[in-house]
C-alpha cells in the first residue's frame, strides 16, 4: 500500500520511526511529509530514508499567509480556548491561560462573559465551526491528494493550535481517502486542541486514551483502535552500549557510587526555569544527612527544548555531580538513544517533575520519584495527563511533597529498598497487548487492516459554505496581514538577538585576549 504519513514537523518522526521502518520492511511505500516552512529534515531523517528506499521525504504545499487558512487557524484558536472552559479543565488553569494568550480577543471576551455556562459556550462553538468550515481550507489540499493518491493518510499530532494537518485530513475525508489520526504522546488528547471534525480512525496507546477520545473529543469507540505506544518499543529488551564503569568515565562520575538520574521536563509555557530548582535539589540532597546521598553520583539531563536556561549553570561546587549532555539531547538516532538508554539503565532511580522519562524508567524496571513543587503545580497536578502517573492504575511514581520526604525516599532506594515499580503500569499504559507484544507491530497491523477496508464514502461539503465564504473575505485578508506582521516581528527579534549574541561573544573574546596579554 501507499501511505502518506504527515508529521507537523520532523521532531514528531521519533514517535514513529520504528513504525516507518516496519512499514518499509513489509514492502509498503511511505511518503513522509512535513508542513512547509517548519524545519528542514535533520540528518537522522535523511539517514532513515537512505536506509529505507521505500520512505521518501517531502513537504506539504505551503499555505502560510493564505487568507483562508490564516482565518481558519484563528477560528480554531478561538475554539480551542473555549474548550478549556469546560468543567473537565477547572483544575488546569494554566492550559486555559495558554489557550487564551493565542485566541482572538473577541473569543476571550466572550469566554469571560459566559464563564462556565455550557449552553452559551456550546452555541458559540457551533457558530465557530460553521465559520471555520466556510473558509474551505480543505480545498487547498484536494489537488495535492489527487496527485499523491495514497491508500491511507496518517496524520500526527493533528491537535496542535496551528497546523495544516486539519485541512489535509478534511480533504482526505471529502475525497473518500482512508485516514488515520495517530495519537503521538500521552498528553495530546488532554492538553492540546480539540478535534473539530471526525477522523475515520484514531490509533491510541491504551484504554485511558480511548476514554479521552470519547469524553474529551466525542469520538465513537468504534473509530478508536488501541495499539500501545510505539515510541517506547526501543526501550524493551535493549541492552546498554557501555559498561557502568565506561559510562561513568565518559560522563565524569565515580563508578563506585550509585547513580541518581534527574530527567528534566519540557514544562508548560510560562513555567519558571527548572535549573535553579535542580541546583537547590542537589544542594538539599548533599546536606540531607543521609549517608547514601552525600556522595552518590547525580546525573542531570537538561530537556532539549529548554536549553537556554542551562547556559552558565554551574555544579562545580558539588562533587560527583554532572550535567550531561550539557544542553540536553533528544534521543532521535542510534547514538543519542544509546546515550539516553544508558543514562536510565545505569541509574538506580530516576527523578523528574513531569516527563516521559518516568515511563521509560518504569519500562526498565527502575523506581521513579517525583516532588510535587508549588511553583511547578501547573505543569504537574495542573495537567490531566500527569494524574495518570500520579493516581492511575498501578502508579509507578513515588511522590513527595517536601524535599526532606523526597530525600528520605531516595536514600531508601540507594540503600537497597523500594527498588522496583509495578510493571502492571507498563502493561496497562504502554503495551496493553502484553509486555512481549510490540506496539509497533500492532500499529502496522491495524494500518494494514484499514487499507484492506473499502474506501469511505466521500464527505459532502456543507451546502452553506459557499454562501458564507464571500462574507468572510475581509476578515480573511485581515488575518493574513496579521500573520505577516507577526512573522516579520519574529524575524526582526531573532536577528536582534543574534546580533546581540555576536557582540557579547566578540566582547568576551576581546576580554580574554586582554587577560592573556596581561599575564605575559
Amino acid at each position: 500500500m501507499r501511505i502518506l504519513f504527515s508529521v507537523r514537523n520532523p521532531a514528531y518522526v521519533r514517535y514513529y520511526d520504528g513504525v516507518l521502518r516496519a512499514l518499509a520492511a513489509r514492502g509498503h511505500t511511505v511518503e513522509l511529509v512535513t508542513q512547509a516552512g517548519k524545519r528542514a529534515w535533520p540528518a537522522s531523517m535523511v539517514a532513515l530514508a537512505d536506509d529505507c528506499p521505500q520512505i521518501r521525504l517531502s513537504t506539504l504545499p505551503d499555505v502560510a499567509f493564505d487568507p483562508w487558512w490564516e482565518l481558519a487557524s484563528r477560528l480554531r484558536q478561538a475554539r480551542f480556548y473555549l474548550r478549556f472552559l469546560r468543567p473537565e479543565y477547572q483544575q488546569t488553569p494554566e492550559l486555559l491561560s495558554r489557550a487564551r494568550a493565542r485566541a482572538p480577543g473577541v473569543a476571550v471576551r466572550f469566554g469571560e462573559w459566559v464563564g462556565r455556562r455550557a449552553a452559551a459556550r456550546s452555541a458559540m462553538v457551533r457558530v465557530i465551526d460553521v465559520l471555520e468550515q466556510s473558509t474551505r481550507g480543505a480545498a487547498l489540499f484536494r489537488e495535492y491528494l489527487r496527485e499523491q493518491q495514497p491508500d491511507v493518510l496518517v496524520t500526527t499530532p493533528l491537535v496542535v493550535l496551528k497546523t495544516a494537518q486539519i485541512d489535509l485530513a478534511r480533504a482526505a475525508g471529502e475525497l473518500g481517502i482512508r485516514n488515520v489520526f495517530a495519537v503521538a504522546s500521552w498528553d495530546h488528547l488532554s492538553s492540546k486542541g480539540e478535534l473539530n471534525f471526525t477522523p475515520q480512525h484514531v490509533f491510541v496507546w491504551n484504554e485511558t486514551q480511548t476514554q479521552e477520545a470519547r469524553d474529551l473529543h466525542h469520538l465513537e469507540p468504534s473509530r478508536v483502535t488501541v495499539t500501545g505506544a510505539p515510541v517506547f518499543d526501543d526501550w524493551f529488551g535493549r541492552t546498554p552500549a557501555t559498561t557502568r564503569a565506561d559510562f561513568c568515565a565518559r560522563v565524569g562520575l565515580r563508578p563506585d557510587r550509585p547513580l541518581v538520574l534527574y530527567a528534566c521536563s519540557s514544562l508548560l509555557e510560562g513555567s519558571p526555569s527548572e535549573a535553579p530548582f535542580v541546583h537547590a535539589w542537589v544542594r538539599h540532597l548533599r546536606r540531607s544527612g543521609h549517608a547514601a546521598l552525600r556522595d552518590c553520583g547525580i546525573l542531570i539531563r537538561p530537556h532539549p527544548h529548554r536549553t537556554r536556561e542551562w547556559r552558565g549553570v554551574d555544579f562545580s561546587a558539588f562533587d560527583n555531580v554532572v550535567c550531561w549532555p550539557p544542553l540536553g539531547d533528544m534521543p532521535a538516532d542510534t547514538a543519542s538513544k544509546n546515550d539516553y538508554f544508558d543514562s536510565l539503565f545505569h541509574s538506580a532511580v530516576t527523578v523528574g517533575l513531569n516527563t516521559s522519562a518516568m515511563i521509560e524508567a518504569a519500562i526498565l524496571g527502575r523506581p521513579v520519584h517525583t516532588i510535587l513543587v508549588p511553583e511547578f503545580q501547573h505543569s504537574q497536578e495542573g495537567t490531566i495527563h500527569f494524574r495518570y502517573l500520579l493516581d492511575g492504575p498501578y502508579s509507578p511514581l513515588r511522590t513527595s511533597r517536601s524535599l526532606d520526604e523526597h530525600a528520605a525516599g531516595l536514600a531508601r532506594v540507594l540503600d537497597g529498598h523500594d527498588t522496583r515499580p509495578d510493571m502492571r503500569f507498563v502493561e496497562h499504559f504502554v503495551r496493553p497487548g502484553g509486555l512481549d507484544v510490540r506496539a509497533t507491530d500492532r500499529f502496522v497491523d491495524a494500518l494494514e487492516r484499514v487499507a484492506a477496508q473499502p474506501a469511505p464514502e466521500p464527505l459532502a461539503v456543507p451546502a452553506w459554505a459557499p454562501m458564507i465564504r464571500p462574507l468572510l473575505s475581509p476578515v480573511a485578508h485581515a488575518a493574513a496581514r496579521r500573520a505577516r506582521r507577526i512573522s516579520r516581528a519574529f524575524r526582526e527579534d531573532k536577528a536582534r538577538r543574534l546580533a546581540e549574541h555576536r557582540r557579547r561573544k566578540a566582547a568576551d573574546a576581546g576580554t580574554r585576549a586582554e587577560h592573556a596579554v596581561s599575564r605575559r
